[in-house]
């Protein structure tokens, strides 16, 4: 089941940051939310996996990866924004 994969803290966390800032690289996720370095790196192949989020290299100094998300992955950010104001 595919909410499974979004039960983990950091995948939401991940997806709210990502809603508040148009891109962010694993470096900057882990300072934002806090998260622990293995936390952003099971985190972000699941959303991705799920279509969730983009990653795009940049090809320019500095060579960083860019996480975004996609169309889905707004909807669903949205909704993780949402549920958090609810439950404030």
């Amino acid at each position: 089941m595919s909410l499974s994969k979004l039960e983990q803290t950091a995948a939401l966390r991940i997806l709210a940051l990502l809603h508040k800032k148009e891109r962010a690289s694993r470096t900057d996720l882990r300072q934002q939310i806090q998260a622990s370095i293995d936390a952003i790196y099971n985190a972000v192949p699941k959303l991705k996996d799920l279509g969730l989020i983009n990653e795009e290299s940049r090809e320019k100094f500095p060579f960083t990866v860019e996480i975004s998300l996609t169309q889905k992955g707004r909807r669903v950010a949205e909704l993780v924004v949402d549920i958090e104001k609810m439950l404030g």
